[in-house]
């Protein structure tokens, strides 16, 4: 790097080299002050991106709680729906075992019947509690309720109308006896 002093009788001229160590010190300090502001811009840089990450981590948190709990309700309809359909599955073996011991005796198939109905009923609100919660997470699954349901009202009118032919073989039985007496 040349400067260019001036020569003097004693070697370099005294004012250009001083003026040349106090320009190199100023710019020196003008540069000192400058990093110095650089160095503070980026420590509240990295402050604001230490923010922003423990910010993004509590979001990460919350969406990974969310979907743990979305996930154990999920697990839950799924449970649900199997001992639905268990449930239904046993109503109906129920509704047909009454169906044929009703042949058998018009007490025993009348209590049976009721039992069945009150079974199916029961059934029929925990669908209903169940079809609320699934509507909010799945509509194919509120489909398969639809129809369970469906089955279920099936059930119970044939359960219904057996029970009222039943009754009237009853009251035809009586008549029949008591004609068969009159005789």
């Amino acid at each position: 790097m040349s400067v260019g002093f001036r020569k003097s009788l004693f070697g370099f001229n005294c004012d250009d080299v001083t003026e040349y160590v106090q320009k190199t010190h100023r710019e020196f300090n003008q540069k000192e002050i400058e990093l110095k502001e650089q160095l503070e811009n980026l420590k509240s840089e990295k402050a604001l991106l230490k923010e922003q990450l423990a910010s993004t981590a509590a979001k990460k948190a919350e969406v990974e709680a969310k979907l743990k709990e979305f996930t154990d309700k999920y697990d839950e309809i799924e449970r649900l729906s199997k001992n639905i359909g268990k449930l239904y599955l046993v109503a109906k073996s129920n509704a047909e075992a009454v169906m044929k011991e009703a042949e058998a005796g018009a007490d025993i198939a009348r209590r049976e019947a009721q039992k069945n109905i009150a079974s199916i009923m029961g059934a029929h609100q925990s669908l209903g509690e169940v079809k609320e919660n699934i509507v909010n997470t799945s509509a194919k699954f509120a489909k398969d309720v639809d129809e369970l349901t469906k089955s279920l009202y099936a059930a119970r009118e044939r359960i219904e109308t057996h029970e009222t032919a039943l009754a009237k073989s009853e009251e035809d039985y009586r008549e029949l006896i008591k004609v068969l007496s009159d005789e």
